[in-house]
């Protein structure tokens, strides 16, 4: 009997950019972006690069804009590839839902939701 995994996060920061939404081939869409999270000393944060799909992607990229605080959710991924013959690799938030908290936006609704 294999043991169960867990591979959740929910982080809430501040966009260091503005996210950058990608049209991919086949209709699929893409928002990356990098939240910073304050440290527990003043002056030191934690950066975190995130993606997110589809119309979670869209509406984030619609309605923040650098400095917006979010709140996302989802897992942690590794990405890995080879440049000059060295390995190299990251983790990033692979968000499934991604939250713009700024008051205007507060009653924003599911993407995922018809109607």
């Amino acid at each position: 009997m294999t043991m169960p995994y867990i591979n959740t996060v929910s982080l809430m920061g501040h966009l260091t950019a503005n996210p950058e939404l990608k049209n991919l081939a086949g209709g699929k869409t893409v928002c990356s972006f990098t939240i910073a999270i304050n440290g527990r000393q003043e002056g030191e944060a934690d950066f975190f690069p995130c993606e997110i799909w589809g119309g979670w992607a869209q509406n984030l990229a619609k309605t923040a804009t650098k400095g917006s605080l979010v709140l996302v959710e989802g897992n942690l991924g590794q990405d890995r590839w080879e440049k000059d013959g060295q390995k190299h690799s990251r983790i990033k938030v692979k968000a499934q839902r991604a939250f713009h908290l700024e008051a205007k936006y507060a009653d924003a609704r599911d993407p995922g939701m018809e109607g």
